[in-house]
């Protein structure tokens, strides 16, 4: 399943199983009711700290939340570590080169260089990472060990 539509769909889900509209969502994230529609409605490309965001307060895996697993579990996730040194880690962890990410992902190289320099990914790029590199969202982000 695409990560996006994964997103949508589970946010939906969650929200109906949660009787939650999309004002009251909207207010308990300090975010405007016209963004949480947007998610509501479409399949939207997010940054992580917006991901994040939404999975503590559902307090589910970001597996779960991207439809990449249908286990839901009360997850108390450890706090993240930054990304720009999350992913160096990662990468060396799974053995893999920054030549082979390129190579055989889309992943580009000035994305890489732009997250070594503090850029937050997208969540489209979390899913072509730890779909690469055989790890979940959670552990990709330092989130889970």
């Amino acid at each position: 399943m695409d990560i996006l539509l994964g997103f949508k769909d589970t946010f939906n889900d969650l929200l109906i199983d949660k009787e939650l509209t999309v004002k009251e969502f909207s207010k308990q994230l300090c975010t405007l009711p016209s963004v949480v529609s947007e998610w509501k409605n479409n399949p939207v490309n997010h940054k992580m700290k917006t991901v994040l965001k939404v999975a503590d307060y559902f307090k589910c895996s970001l597996e779960f939340l991207c439809g990449k697993t249908t286990i839901y579990l009360d997850y108390q996730p450890q706090s993240c570590p930054v990304f720009k040194d999350r992913i160096v880690q990662v990468l060396k962890e799974c053995k893999c080169s920054t030549y082979a990410l390129y190579k055989y992902t889309d992943i580009k190289p000035s994305q890489y260089h732009r997250w070594r320099k503090g850029a937050e990914p997208w969540l489209s790029s979390l899913g072509i990472l730890s779909d690469y590199l055989g790890v979940t969202l959670d552990y990709l982000i330092g989130r889970d060990s």
